[in-house]
Parts: structure tokens; C-alpha cells; sequence
């Protein structure tokens, strides 16, 4: 099982850390590798492994990602935008949106856990598709709401029945008088 991923900002606090860290024993404000890693509250073997040359998370696995930075950002401000207009945000909109960004070569279809690593991802987004969550909740639950759907689901209900009777009756009327040819009858 996957453990919940980091918001993009607290990835990159950490790699500013790495990077003042290793700026640190470079210029010889710190002595060791070890003094520099615990001044600024990362890992000696991570602040090593930088040293030697090994890149930071978002850029190893950059080639990795369906999605660039920039294609990301466009989706926050779509959702951002959905949002002031007073639209939910649907999963499947966002989905949608996100298949559509990259060029024809690239794209990809998405994880049935895409959305919720995404949403993972911007905190602020996660907020606002809890928030449409919430307020369909809300109108599951409205009386005036309900009531006017199963009296829609009724009225099309006693439609549909009074249709077959119809046809029934125009099925039977056929077979009384004997036709031979039954064109005039209709089913709709």
C-alpha cells in the first residue's frame, strides 16, 4: 500500500533544504557532511548522495511522469476556475481535462487512483473537490429534492404503463378483427 504523497510545496522546502545544505559544506560553513545534513534537518546520505551527483526526486523521475509541471498547473487553475464559476468539480471532468493537455504521443490513460494522487498532490484543490462532495451530499438529502425526482420517476412511470396498455389493447383488437396485415399499428 502507498503512503500518502506529499504536497508539491513540502517537496520542494525539502529540496531548498538539500541544496542550502550542500551550499553549506561547499563554501565551508560547516565541516562535515554530517554537520551540514543535521543543521538542516536532512539526511547524511541524502546530502551525500547530492554531493556525488545523484538528482533530486522531481528531476529523476521527470521522464517518469504522465503529466509535466506545467501541464499540472494548468489543471489546478481549470479546477480553480470550475470552482469560482460555482461548478463541482467531477472527477471525470478533471480526468477529461488532464487526457486532453498532452500532445497526442504522450498521452496515456489514467489510474482508476489518479484523482486522489493528484488531489494528494495540491492540498488547495483537495479542499474544494471535499467541499463539492459535500454539497452534493447535501442535496441527496434535501426533501423538496427527493420528492421531485420520484414524482418524475412516477409520472414516467404511469406514462409508460398507459403506453403498453395501448398497445395491448391495439394488439388485441387486431387479433379480433383478424388482420392480415398489421401496418396500422403503432408503437410509439
Amino acid at each position: 500500500m502507498m503512503g500518502r504523497v506529499k504536497c508539491r510545496d513540502a517537496v520542494t522546502d525539502r529540496e531548498n533544504q538539500i541544496r542550502e545544505s550542500k551550499h553549506a559544506y561547499h563554501s565551508g560553513l560547516e565541516p562535515s557532511i554530517r554537520a551540514a545534513a543535521s543543521t538542516y534537518g536532512i539526511t547524511c546520505g541524502t546530502l551525500r548522495d547530492q554531493l556525488r551527483g545523484a538528482q533530486p526526486r522531481s528531476a529523476a523521475h521527470e521522464k517518469e511522469q504522465l503529466l509535466t509541471l506545467a501541464e499540472e498547473k494548468s489543471i489546478v487553475r481549470f479546477c480553480e476556475t470550475l470552482d469560482d464559476l460555482g461548478h463541482l468539480l467531477q472527477a471525470k471532468m478533471v480526468k477529461a481535462f488532464a487526457m486532453s493537455l498532452p500532445p497526442p504521443h504522450r498521452r496515456r490513460q489514467r489510474g482508476k487512483h489518479w484523482m486522489t494522487h493528484f488531489l494528494n498532490s495540491y492540498p488547495a484543490i483537495t479542499a474544494k473537490y471535499s467541499q463539492c462532495l459535500d454539497q452534493q451530499w447535501a442535496n441527496a438529502n434535501d426533501p423538496a429534492i427527493l420528492k421531485d425526482f420520484f414524482c418524475k420517476v412516477y409520472h414516467f412511470s404511469l406514462y409508460i404503463y398507459f403506453k403498453l396498455i395501448l398497445i395491448t389493447i391495439a394488439w388485441k383488437t387486431c387479433q379480433n378483427a383478424q388482420c392480415t396485415t398489421r401496418k396500422h399499428l403503432q408503437y410509439g
